[in-house]
């Protein structure tokens, strides 16, 4: 029996032995040697999503996000794709892009405690240096929003640590807004939008660092950063 990976499926009457067609996925081996072909395509999921409609300019963000399992909804059935982004869900989406390895809990953060969905999450994007805590507080605040400079930042600190190529980088002259991007983010910035990972918003006029990272842009951002160093 021929069994397609999870996602995908045998294209219909593509299965052929010695080149002889088979009706279905299953067959009886002879005796001798023989040569097996089929033709896989990928398996179109349903989005649970009551929320998302394939109208949506997000909605292949979304879906990838969804089949790769890398970003998950608000619920079963809601993306919450106007929502803003939490630190902790960051922490979450690179945790599972990273295949969410081992992590032994240490009492680091005051409001991170042993147990909660985001604590191994947590841990791990602090010891790798992706997304830290506040130097002033000591605390990580996991329900805190993401801002769109600071998830560049994030971005970029998780492409270095993968070591990534990340020479690649672009001006911001183009942006009307450019100068607003924060000391500590510009480099990072840079990178984002020389690799077409951040692309700008209103048409690609403004880059907006201070506004606070949505769930939809989210999703595209993780989507262009995983296919950026795919390739």
């Amino acid at each position: 029996t021929v069994t397609p990976d999870e996602g995908c499926k045998l294209v219909e009457n593509s299965l052929k032995v010695n080149g002889n067609p088979v009706q279905g996925n299953s067959f009886v081996m002879p005796y001798e040697d023989v040569v097996i072909t089929a033709r896989f395509t990928a398996e179109e999921l349903e989005l649970p999503y009551v929320d998302v409609e394939k109208s949506d300019w997000y909605y292949n963000a979304v879906y990838y996000n969804y089949s790769a399992k890398t970003m998950t909804g608000l619920d079963e059935t809601h993306f919450g794709p106007a929502s803003n982004l939490l630190r902790a869900q960051i922490a979450m989406i690179l945790y599972r892009i990273h295949g969410e390895p081992d992590t032994a809990y240490k009492e680091i953060f005051p409001d991170v405690e042993d147990g909660e969905w985001y604590t191994d999450a947590i841990l791990w994007a602090d010891s790798a240096g992706i997304v830290t805590g506040y130097t002033d507080t000591g605390l990580f605040g996991p329900a805190d929003k993401v801002t769109r400079e600071k998830m560049a930042v994030m971005m970029y600190r998780y492409a270095k640590y993968l070591e990534y190529d990340t020479s690649k980088t672009d001006d911001l002259s183009s942006f009307s807004d450019a100068e607003t991007v924060s000391g500590f983010a510009e480099e990072a910035m840079r990178w984002a939008v020389g690799n077409g990972i951040i692309t700008g918003k209103n048409e690609g006029t403004v880059l907006d660092p201070q506004g606070n990272a949505m769930r939809s842009e989210c999703a595209v951002i993780i989507q262009r950063f995983i296919e950026t160093y795919e390739k």
